[in-house]
């Protein structure tokens, strides 16, 4: 049962950093799309940028919402762990 438990927790690590890569991704993705410009309210605005470094700062923000998401998760693994074995040292 504990192998079980271990497996389960280390896939979810896993995929906990596998989600801080995605996220970085369409973090870049988006800000690359707000390079062309993005409608909002349908066609009635329309938010254009003609800077480079947007595609940069929406990677970076999108790493630090998922490092921020991730370091919870990871907070609440160690807390469940500490749980089980609260005199492991």
């Amino acid at each position: 049962m504990i192998a079980v438990r271990r497996l389960i927790i280390f896939v979810a690590q896993i995929l906990a950093l596998l989600f801080i890569v995605v996220a970085t991704l369409g973090g870049a993705l988006f800000g690359d799309l707000m390079l062309n410009g993005v409608p909002v309210l349908g066609n009635f605005l329309v938010i254009q940028s003609n800077a480079g470094p947007i595609s940069f700062f929406g990677a970076l923000a999108g790493f630090f919402m998922s490092t921020m998401l991730a370091a919870v998760f990871f907070v609440f693994v160690e807390i469940a762990y500490n749980t089980r074995n609260p005199f492991n040292t």
